[in-house]
């Protein structure tokens, strides 16, 4: 009985900390990352209302909106990709894209 709690003890003691780095990580990522793109989000609203409505109509035909909603997902996607590897230490990608 005392070799399991031996056991248990070397296991989640680094267990712990190592979970508690992750979500340290993870949470000042986060907290960064939605501060950057609320700010990025606000800038281009800010600069898309001033502008004529005939401008605006072709924009809405080339789904401008959808383009922009596409990049800032794909930089939420890579911050949180990288933050997963820092916090792991191991890399992590969702796949080899070209050569």
């Amino acid at each position: 009985m005392p070799a399991i709690f031996l056991f248990l003890s070397t296991i989640v003691g680094p267990l712990a900390a190592k979970i508690l780095t992750s979500l340290g990580i993870g949470t000042v990522t986060y907290i960064g990352i939605t501060a950057l793109l609320s700010t990025v989000r606000t800038y281009l609203l800010g600069s898309i209302t001033g502008m004529p409505a005939d401008v605006l109509a072709v924009m809405g035909l080339i789904k401008l909106d959808v383009a922009i909603n596409i990049v800032l997902s794909a930089v939420t996607a890579r911050a949180v990709l990288s933050g997963m590897s820092s916090a792991t230490g191991k890399k992590s990608s969702l796949g080899h894209v070209g050569n």
